[in-house]
């Protein structure tokens, strides 16, 4: 697997435009799940962003890719708007999680299922998957969150089971933009996805930080 992705934290309010400029592309735009014209100057927000970590995904200079993880108590996330919790045997109440989110990917970098050629191959669409996973897991195990939920297919969690994270189902299967089902990732379970990780990621960092890279400040400080 060649490593031509990068995941980048967005600290910085010109990283989280992008961010949120690239949810209106994709969700907006080419998915059809938000009103485009609910958005101001073309950015897709919610309620949520403001307890969130934004992340996203760049290659060869160009910003191709977001995720969030929205950290809050359980019993406040995002899922629980729309759908129930049934497994309070699984997991305490009113702990810390982060709910994995606004995955997006543009058109052109994903595998395309409607008989035409992908311009990137579903090995590279695989790559892009890992590396925001890889960020997700490091950002969360630096700030002491063990789970992450995610509302997605079951295509998605069979795809979180072969890169070794085993995802739990924790409620009803619903139909939102399509039909999705709430799992959780226990993170301290997760020695399958570092060997996944180590054989097919170069050593280094998970994610880089905008600031420190991208911002104009950065930018003049590398050129000095």
């Amino acid at each position: 697997m060649i490593n031509s992705y990068e995941v980048v934290l967005a600290d910085t309010e010109e990283s989280k435009n992008i961010h949120y400029n690239l949810r209106y592309q994709i969700f907006c735009l080419e998915k059809g799940f938000e009103e485009a014209g609910r958005f101001k100057n073309e950015m897709e927000k919610d309620i949520y962003d403001d307890k969130a970590i934004h992340f996203l995904v760049n290659s060869n200079n160009r910003w191709i890719g977001t995720f969030r993880l929205v950290v809050d108590q359980f019993g406040s996330l995002p899922f629980q708007k729309v759908t129930a919790f049934d497994s309070p045997q699984f997991l305490p109440h009113n702990f810390q999680a982060a709910e994995f989110s606004r995955l997006g990917i543009l058109r052109p970098f994903q595998k395309l299922r409607n008989g035409q050629p992908p311009k990137e191959s579903s090995e590279n669409e695989s790559e892009i998957m890992l590396k925001m996973l890889h960020a997700a897991r490091e950002y969360c195990c630096a700030n002491s969150i063990g789970y992450v939920i995610c509302l997605c297919r079951r295509s998605i969690a069979r795809v979180l089971n072969q890169f070794g994270i085993q995802a739990r189902s924790i409620g009803p299967a619903i139909i939102h933009h399509g039909p999705r089902m709430p799992f959780a990732l226990n993170l301290a379970d997760s020695h399958a996805f570092d060997s996944i990780v180590n054989s097919c990621l170069t050593a280094g960092r998970a994610y880089s930080v905008y600031s420190e890279i991208y911002s104009n400040e950065a930018l003049l400080a590398l050129a000095a």
